[in-house]
């Protein structure tokens, strides 16, 4: 048996899987706090089927991309969107995340 990323990437999730998988990414997140993000037009990009709110992999991936910062050495330090090389994911890394 193969596992192909790729494949993986592109399970929809639901909402309360959705969060456990970030949270085990390292962004402590509940089922809740992604509903309410939902309304508010600011979290992971997510679609219903049928009746549920359901999340691909590759949509939460892209998400906690977006909440990371470039390390830094103390607070005082301004906050930088992370470089590639900074990320769990890298970019290049993603399999076919433009499908």
């Amino acid at each position: 048996m193969t596992s192909n990323g790729p494949q993986r990437i592109n399970r929809l999730l639901s909402r309360k899987d959705a969060a456990t998988f970030l949270t085990e990414l390292g962004l402590a997140i509940s089922a809740q706090t992604l509903a309410r993000l939902f309304c508010e037009k600011k979290g992971p990009m997510c679609m219903r089927v049928g009746s549920r709110a359901m999340y691909r992999e590759r949509d939460l991936i892209e998400y906690l991309r977006q909440q990371c910062s470039a390390p830094r050495q103390s607070s005082g330090e301004p906050l930088q969107p992370a470089s590639n090389d900074h990320l769990p994911f890298p970019a290049n890394d993603r399999g076919d995340l433009g499908a």
